[in-house]
């Protein structure tokens, strides 16, 4: 005989935190449980300062007289290259740094982060500015260099891990400002646009005595789900791991495969644990 609860957003504690209060105090000694069913929001961020330390990178900007290092620092978040790519042309608009056609309407940015699909790498696109304000556009209020064929650059940190991200090594791209057309740098590596590889499951009335974590129930991935995605990370069959002690609540937690602390966006999570005495059949 098996006994399920079920654990949903209203056992929300925190981002990683949910609680479900049982019908009294239970000895769950005699007990095992399982994740029967699961259903998880991909809803974490894949960019934040802490822990991934992986929100920061640099650009040098030519302007009139010299230029500009600004040290970028992107808000913690969920982020595929296209957001990341809509975050730098947010940070250029609110510096003035475009220039939009008068016609069109349209904005002209002279750097960019783009997607190769069938490369798997991620670029970084970087045209020549004119020395002067091109006719038929306006300004949002950057000023021109002097000379010809003046590029934006990219400084990638090595003291920060959006390097992983766009899988770039540390470096500055293009090495020289000054250079003939458009530049563009592709990834060195494979990049980790998802740093979170897989969520591990950790139940506080359990103890696994063969992991390093004795409250590991179960592990998953986010599958073929893309951010926003709902994911099914029910296990394929039941996998019961012993209880301990007495509860009078129970504690489900959620941590990347790393250990560390992972925060669910959208707690609507669905999650079904199915409890059986030690010894029976399910």
């Amino acid at each position: 005989m098996s006994f399920p609860i079920i654990i949903n957003s209203t056992n929300a504690v925190s981002g990683n935190t949910f609680k479900v209060n049982l019908a009294s105090t239970l000895d769950l000694n005699d007990f095992a449980v399982s994740v029967g069913q699961a259903y998880i929001y991909y809803s974490w961020y894949n960019i934040n300062a802490s822990p991934l330390n992986n929100n920061k990178f640099q650009l040098t900007i030519p302007t009139s007289s010299t230029s500009l290092t600004p040290t970028i620092t992107i808000p913690d978040g969920a982020y595929n290259i296209s957001d990341l790519n809509n975050y730098l042309q947010y940070y250029l608009i609110s510096q003035g740094l475009y220039i939009t056609n008068d016609t069109t309407g349209i904005n002209t940015y002279y750097a960019s982060f783009a997607i190769s699909p069938t490369a798997y790498q991620v670029q970084f696109i970087t045209t020549p500015m004119p020395t002067s304000l091109p006719s038929g556009y306006t300004s949002g209020g950057m000023t021109f260099p002097s000379s010809a064929n003046q590029h934006y650059q990219l400084t990638v940190l090595s003291t920060n891990n959006f390097k992983d991200i766009i899988g770039f090594n540390a470096g500055t791209y293009p090495a020289a400002a000054t250079n003939s057309g458009t530049q563009t740098k592709s990834s060195d590596y494979t990049p980790n646009v998802s740093p979170v590889n897989a969520v591990q499951m950790r139940l506080s009335c359990v103890y696994n005595s063969f992991s390093s974590n004795s409250q590991l129930i179960h592990v998953f991935t986010s599958g073929d789900a893309s951010i926003g995605q709902i994911i099914n990370a029910s296990p394929i069959q039941l996998q019961y791991v012993p209880c301990i002690g007495s509860h009078r609540e129970i504690t489900l937690q959620f941590y990347d495969q790393a250990g560390n602390i992972l925060n669910l966006l959208d707690p609507n999570i669905v999650v079904k644990l199915v409890f059986k005495k030690m010894g029976t059949s399910d």
